[in-house]
């Protein structure tokens, strides 16, 4: 009942994963925006990984002349550093991508660690319980990394609005921490709790590579980028790709309200943000929308404070990226 139990719910976080990657590549066609294309890439690597648990626990065990002679096996460590390699970059480059990293060395230094780290770990260590342990435990250490990351730049961060913005997630942010904890905290009990010998006699369902926490995190995940993406979508839906002759208003024009959602901007803001972005000063703006000149002015200020831009160049640039 047990591995019926096991096969059914491996089947499901599969499908979660591949479910989230979909979305994630819509909301890429749609926006263009490059986190979308990353976390894409992430889910389907973690559709990898699982596939690699669900291969050693329902074939190679399945199978008489393979199946593992001790309680710790893990059939598959060499290839989940490579599938937890792509999960763990493609995060952490969605990471990078919202707050604008520069720096390739910051960019490459924690995926080469994570992998150098995790060779070192499985050609020096035994396959026994502490071995694992440190080897799984490089996913989450990779984990924790990414995560006082962003709470670094947030308490950092001098603009208020991008602080606002992370704020709107720090539900999301709390919970990751949590089941990050969690990880460790199961691993832990797996490994060094549990008597081996419960589970040579089937009293307990022991699989180091199944570890429960990390499919929620990562549930956790996909439910919060499917979310995001339904949103972009309903607002696409709600208003239609323009119709423009000129490519570059029809860009303006199709962007517009995916930026209005992403900032919070006002309805009558939107409206002088299509201006600032066709190129017009602000008398120009306040002639062609019956609006006085200070008016233009107060409207431009809290678009800049609101998306965090320091200027209009930064404004039309930030704009062409995120849209």
């Amino acid at each position: 009942m047990t591995t019926i139990v096991l096969f059914y719910y491996t089947l499901f976080i599969l499908l979660v994963s591949i479910t989230a990657a979909a979305f994630c590549l819509s909301g890429y066609l749609i926006s263009h925006r490059r986190l979308f294309a990353y976390a894409c890439v992430g889910f389907i690597a973690y559709f990898l990984d699982v596939a690699l648990v669900f291969q050693d626990d329902f074939l190679l065990r399945g199978v008489t002349s393979v199946a593992p002679d001790s309680v710790y096996f893990v059939g598959s460590q060499l290839p989940s550093i490579v599938t937890g390699l792509g999960i763990l970059m493609a995060f952490w480059l969605c990471i990078c991508d919202f707050f604008e990293v520069k720096s390739k060395p910051l960019i490459v230094v924690p995926g080469i660690a994570f992998v150098v780290g995790s060779l070192v770990v499985f050609f020096l260590t035994d396959s026994g319980p502490v071995g694992l342990f440190v080897f799984y435990g490089m996913r989450s250490l990779f984990m924790v990394w990414v995560l006082a990351f962003v709470g670094v730049c947030y308490m950092q961060s001098p603009d208020g609005a991008v602080r606002e913005r992370l704020w709107r997630y720090r539900w999301f942010y709390i919970g990751a921490w949590v089941l990050v904890f969690a990880i460790v905290a199961e691993n832990g009990v797996l490994m060094f709790v549990i008597d081996p010998a419960l589970v040579s006699t089937g009293s307990v369902p022991f699989f180091p590579e199944r570890n429960f926490a990390e499919n929620i995190l990562m549930m956790w995940f996909a439910g919060f980028v499917c979310v995001d993406c339904w949103k972009l979508f309903s607002l696409h839906f709600k208003t239609p790709p323009a119709d423009n002759g000129d490519k570059s208003v029809a860009f303006i024009d199709n962007g517009l309200a995916s930026y209005q959602d992403r900032y919070g901007l006002s309805a009558r803001e939107v409206e002088v943000l299509r201006e600032v972005l066709l190129g017009k000063d602000n008398q120009h703006i306040a002639n062609d929308m019956s609006l006085a000149l200070s008016t233009v002015k107060v409207h431009v200020h809290n678009i800049l404070h609101k998306t965090g831009q320091s200027n209009r160049q930064d404004l039309m640039r930030d704009f062409r990226m995120r849209s």
